[in-house]
């Protein structure tokens, strides 16, 4: 559609998609014929058209006068959407608007004025960080706000004097939100700058100004967010604990101490139970239970256990509460004892597991009661702690759990007698030769797991030699913990296994060995027809003599690929040494692009000199995506040869994508 009057009229029509077409067939053309066309659809009622008409004149990449009247179009204020499509269109034009956005800085009208200094703040150039200093002091508080909200945006701390000096000279307290906002992002820790100090205990600055010292305030904030913890607004309450929480986790350890033991004055106090009012396990602010957690275990008061419970029940809070649970002491598991019988099943069942995993001896005799408890979810709990607090005396009666346990359970009762095999042998070792004698596979798998705790190798050499799969498959991973050296040939017997998994497993435990004898049937092991053992033996040839493994990878690379390839080039970036990356160099050649992705990225993490090196037969890949990243990888090197080589390639680049990037580049460093 060439007739102007055709186009004026198509922009009238009701149709939205006939509106947004017109304006897309403007594309290429010269701005200084559809100017009118495309500034009148950038207050269409659609966001579409105008979303179309903003792209249109963003590619016509407008001279300064086209930029100057765009910006005439933030004066209307009877069209929201004109306006915001004016300033969409100069944030994607960034710093070429940069002039004409300072000359209009000074505008008389406010309204233009804020909109302005947002534009500055989208576009984020630190070329605009004078005038948006200067707006600090504008007249109309909006715009002084949004001046200081921009500059914590562009992330310039060289600002941070010049905020704080407004904060002062400036009552106003939507101005203060704002400086305080942005000297949370900007700030580095240091002591609490005065002009900060004066707005304490001004109720409405707060949760704001607690939010502020959590980003730049060091040991010295803790008396100021320690008075935070009793204040009667619950979200400053909550600023100042996730405030206090940070500075704590950052400081080093001299620091540390003394925020600790400003915040353990409060146990035993009332301060405690309003802190533990503020965890809300299931909460959205993952922060502030994370906080509270933390401190909470800080302060040291047993009441907290019953909470902290609570937490360790949760997944996302589950390590951090033990942590803190842990801090508590004896006196926090003796409040948890306190409620286990009136407790339910799952509490009861954590209860038990804290027990064991804290090392607490004033739950043992609970532990042993709650064997005998009905629910499996306590028993399976108990059955655990047991192992762990070394309870030998119930070893009988977690063995007799063994007949009706289903596999979880069973898992749980082995892991059990595993750590308990250690205080008393001979019932655990009667258990497990029954086990061995079994018809079923699992219970032989069993067997095994138990004689590798007892150390036992006479047995785990019969039980590797099992009909079953998999209990040979379990016995050789349990013999190759051990690092018996009579074990040595039973695992090298392994290493033939009709089952691949076998072998895989044989081909590991003879790495876990440590003894140079295994490297010779390991290098017959990379002749396997399966690629999971052929990886196995090379991992173990690499941990068992790492110095000749060069040679090793160099013989297998020509006809290596998928898994093995993969796990040459990691064996290769695990030693990082000039010679292993040469040998990485050659895999750039090969067809499988994913292969050539894997080298790329590891000689880009040790060496990007490399990629310059090997940029042409790069570029002469036919993935497109490997010719992206090494244009983009050789833009990031210094010197003008990775410049040159970056030209040449774009005159044979056929991938528009690439092409595109190519061009951005080299212009980029022009």
């Amino acid at each position: 559609m060439d007739n102007r009057e055709d186009i004026r009229n198509a922009l009238k029509s009701a149709d939205e998609e006939l509106r947004r077409a017109v304006i897309d067939s403007l594309h290429g053309k010269d701005l200084e014929d559809v100017c009118e066309f495309v500034f009148t659809a950038m207050g269409d009622g659609s966001w579409r058209v105008r979303k179309e008409a903003v792209n249109v004149f963003v590619a016509a990449e407008p001279s300064g006068h086209f930029i100057a009247e765009l910006l005439e179009l933030l004066r209307d204020e009877g069209n929201a959407g004109l306006r915001n499509s004016a300033a969409e269109a100069i944030v994607m034009l960034g710093a070429r608007a940069a002039l004409q956005l300072k000359t209009l800085a000074g505008d008389p009208d406010a309204g233009v004025r804020k909109f302005v200094v947002d534009v500055m703040g989208g576009i984020g150039g630190v070329e605009f960080i004078p005038v948006l200093l200067a707006a600090l002091y504008d007249p109309d508080v909006n715009v002084s706000a949004a001046a200081a909200e921009h500059l914590g945006t562009i992330g310039d701390a060289g600002v941070v004097p010049e905020l704080l000096a407004a904060l002062a000279a400036n009552e106003n307290a939507f101005f203060r939100f704002s400086v305080l906002s942005a000297l949370g992002k900007l700030g580095t820790p240091g002591p609490v700058p005065e002009e900060i100090k004066k707005l304490v205990g001004q109720d409405i600055f707060s949760k704001v100004l607690y939010d502020c010292l959590g980003s730049i305030g060091d040991h010295t904030a803790a008396p100021i967010l320690l008075e935070g913890f009793l204040s009667s607004q619950k979200s400053a309450r909550c600023a100042a604990v996730k405030a206090f929480n940070r500075i704590l986790l950052r400081s080093d350890s001299a620091a540390r101490q003394e925020f600790i033991a400003s915040l353990r004055q409060f146990s035993g106090s009332e301060v405690v139970p309003g802190f533990m009012e503020l965890l809300e396990v299931e909460g959205h602010d993952t922060a502030l239970a994370e906080a509270v957690t933390n401190l909470l275990g800080v302060m040291g008061d047993p009441r907290a256990a019953v909470p902290l419970l609570a937490a360790y029940l949760t997944e996302r809070l589950s390590s951090l509460a033990l942590t803190a649970l842990s801090a508590l002491g004896p006196a926090g598991m003796d409040t948890l004892r306190e409620i286990y019988p009136s407790a339910d099943e799952k509490v009861c069942g954590a209860i038990c597991t804290l027990f064991g995993k804290l090392g607490y001896p004033g739950g043992d005799d609970l532990i042993r009661n709650a064997l005998r408890n009905p629910p499996p979810l306590v028993r399976r709990s108990a059955v655990q702690a047991a192992g762990q607090r070394g309870l030998s005396d119930c070893i009988p009666e977690i063995i007799g759990m063994l007949e009706e346990a289903d596999d979880g359970f069973s898992g749980a009762i082995i892991s059990s007698l595993q750590l308990l095999a250690q205080k008393d042998s001979h019932p655990v070792r009667a258990v497990a030769r029954q086990l061995a004698d079994s018809e079923q596979p699992q219970h032989r798998r069993d067997a095994a797991l138990l004689f590798a705790a007892l150390r036992d190798g006479d047995y785990l050499s019969r039980l590797v030699k099992d009909e079953d799969p998999s209990v040979r498959q379990t016995s050789a991973a349990a013999i190759g913990k051990l690092h018996i050296p009579s074990l040595q040939g039973v695992l090298q017997i392994a290493l033939v296994d009709e089952t691949p998994e076998v072998r895989m497993v044989a081909a590991e435990a003879l790495g876990e060995s440590g003894n140079a004898d295994a490297l010779e049937p390991l290098r017959l092991a990379l002749r396997d027809d399966d690629s999971r053992v052929q990886c196995a033996a090379l991992k173990s040839m690499t941990r068992l003599e790492p110095v000749a493994i060069l040679d090793v990878i160099k013989n297998l690379l020509p006809a290596a690929g998928g898994l093995l390839m993969i796990t040459c080039l990691e064996v290769l970036e695990s030693l990082g040494d000039s010679a292993a990356l040469d040998l990485v160099e050659t895999v750039l050649d090969n067809e499988d692009e994913e292969l050539v992705i894997l080298a790329f990225n590891i000689l880009s993490r040790h060496d990007k000199e490399r990629i310059l090196r090997n940029a042409e037969r790069l570029f002469a890949h036919h993935h497109a995506g490997i010719r992206y990243d090494t244009a983009a990888t050789l833009a990031g090197l210094p010197g003008q040869r990775p410049r040159a080589v970056l030209k040449n390639a774009l005159k044979n680049e056929g991938n528009n994508l690439v092409r595109d990037l190519m061009k951005r580049l080299l212009k980029g460093g022009a």
